[in-house]
């Protein structure tokens, strides 16, 4: 069962990105049938209003062609062409198959009783040149006709509710298109933050191999070399003797050291900066003097990290000092604020006045595999201390010259006093009111 949970979280995001990358394309088909069902109303619409007015026009021209025949007795030969184009628009008109998605009964009715009149009442006094009057009084209710469906078309109330209804349906795809738009980039950042984070975890992997190979080869090789040269009927010198319990030895602190970065992120026990680094200059008070500000002294900070960082410093410094007489090493720590934000800085400074080192190898103090000891390096190394401090949210700083000394200075992150004190403050406020209460 909790196999099928995993195996669902894993492929859970992915069927998200897949059913939003699905809503966005139903959404665009949805978008462009909408744009073709709105061109297709509007044509439409435009066929029956161009029908109707080209049925008006010639209506007019006809109506006026008989008038002018009442009054002089002769009748204008265009009449037959134009006769002839009404009862072929009312003829195309009524045969349209959407006319009555926008024409009334009422309206059609009439569209057809205006055919009729001009076949029927119209058409055969044109024909016989006689008898005006009567196809003038004709012709006036034919014009009330063709006005009232002209009207009609004008208004198509039918169509704008039509338009409406998709415009309507348009915005609740534009609705849904924005939804799906939000769920794909939800996932994408589900499933970004997920490679992130597996990416990290390898780099944390690679650097911790390559951190436990930098420390171990040297002394593989020396005990590789010492049972290599060692013969069963010959016992060893005292001298290859030792130097394999050395490497022993060495390899058995360095394997602590690297099981303790391995469980250093899970210690979350703090502890105040002060005794922290006067506990560390104990053992060397000769050597390691300490400086704190009552505000850093206070301080908590992550007990193992930040010890196993700080000693594998005051080792580094002790190596460059060696052979030099009165050369203490500086210890320094202070919180600096930022104004108008919770949140501030511990700055831990660890300085020595040795021989320093180049540009060039301070460039590469932080590199995995890189010792300016040749071998002779059993502690973390700058570059687990880099990344240590990094699991902090911190920065690991080096300052050297050749000839002025080398200090390492850690910038770490820490809750401001204020914001602490504001905090304790609220707590103390809400425990009153609840003793009040009660």
């Amino acid at each position: 069962m909790k196999f099928l949970n995993g195996r669902l979280l894993t492929v859970l995001p992915y069927l998200g990105m897949a059913a939003a990358l699905g809503l966005s394309a139903w959404t665009f088909m949805q978008s462009n049938r909408y744009r073709q069902e709105t061109d297709a109303i509007l044509n439409q619409t435009f066929e029956i209003q161009w029908r109707a007015a080209q049925i008006r026009e010639r209506l007019i021209r006809v109506y006026g062609y008989l008038r002018i025949a009442d009054e002089t007795g002769k009748l204008d030969a265009d009449i037959d062409r134009q006769m002839a184009l009404v009862n072929v628009n009312v003829a195309q008109l009524e045969n349209l198959p959407y006319l009555n998605r926008f024409f009334p009964d009422h309206d059609a009715e009439l569209l057809g009783r205006i055919g009729l009149t001009l076949e029927q009442k119209i058409a055969p006094l044109v024909s016989a040149r006689t008898n005006y009057t009567q196809a003038i009084a004709d012709m006036a209710k034919l014009e009330q006709s063709i006005y009232e469906i002209s009207s009609s078309t004008v208004d198509h109330s039918a169509t704008l509710q039509q338009t409406a209804s998709i415009d309507i349906a348009a915005s609740r795809n534009w609705f849904t298109f924005a939804i799906a738009l939000g769920l794909g980039a939800t996932f994408y950042l589900v499933i970004h933050q997920r490679y992130a984070l597996a990416n990290r975890r390898d780099q944390h992997m690679r650097s911790f191999a390559s951190l436990f190979a930098h420390m171990t080869r040297s002394r593989v090789t020396a005990l590789r070399l010492f049972l290599e040269h060692a013969q069963p009927d010959k016992q060893p010198s005292g001298e290859m003797l030792e130097a394999a319990r050395s490497a022993a030895t060495e390899l058995e602190s360095i394997t602590n050291s690297v099981l303790q970065i391995a469980y250093a992120p899970q210690d979350s026990s703090t502890v105040a900066l002060g005794p922290l680094l006067e506990d560390l200059a104990h053992d060397r008070s000769s050597l390691v003097q300490v400086f704190v500000d009552p505000k850093a002294r206070l301080q908590p900070v992550p007990a193992t990290p930040l010890r196993l960082v700080v000693n594998e410093l005051i080792e580094n410094a002790l190596a460059a000092l060696s052979g030099t007489r009165d050369a203490p090493i500086l210890i320094s720590a202070t919180v600096k604020r930022r104004p108008f934000l919770l949140r501030n800085y511990l700055v831990l400074d660890v300085a020595d006045n040795g021989a320093g080192m180049s540009p060039a190898i301070v460039v590469k103090a932080t590199t995995p595999f890189f010792s300016t000891r040749a071998g002779n390096h059993t502690g973390l190394g700058l570059t687990a201390c880099s990344q240590m401090v990094s699991t902090l949210k911190g920065r690991l700083i080096i300052n050297s010259a050749p000839g002025a000394g080398t200090t390492v200075e850690i910038r770490i992150p820490v809750h401001s006093t204020a914001a602490t004190s504001w905090q304790s403050f609220l707590r103390r406020g809400r425990k009153k009111v609840h003793t009040w209460r009660a």
